[in-house]
């Protein structure tokens, strides 16, 4: 969650007298924070936005597909947050290398 909270103080930089209300971050299906309930991630991301100009935000994690390759099929397959197996065969993907896991999405300010 640092580097997360750095990156938005880094696009926060270009502003000047904005308040951060929300971060909206995308994550991929097959991201390891998706594996955490939304109550630790939450708690994660304040500990580390405390004492910077992130602190006070709210948290928005929007699970999106991913892209990874069935071994068993031999195959590329997207997957979801709901279904991290190959939707062919059912057995466990490996990750595809083209997509970032997280990908800071938007970030929503006041004036």
């Amino acid at each position: 969650m640092r580097q997360i909270v750095k990156a938005v103080e880094t696009s926060l930089s270009e502003t000047a007298d904005t308040k951060l209300s929300v971060v909206r971050l995308k994550v991929s299906a097959i991201s390891h924070l998706l594996t955490h309930d939304h109550a630790t991630l939450h708690a994660t991301f304040q500990l580390a936005a405390r004492g910077t100009k992130v602190e006070g935000a709210r948290l928005e994690v929007i699970p999106v597909p991913a892209d990874a390759w069935c071994p068993q099929c031999q195959r590329d397959v997207s997957v979801t947050p709901a279904h991290e197996v190959c939707p062919s065969c059912g057995e466990p993907v490996v990750a595809g290398s083209t997509e970032p896991e997280v990908v800071l999405h938007e970030l929503v300010v006041q004036r």
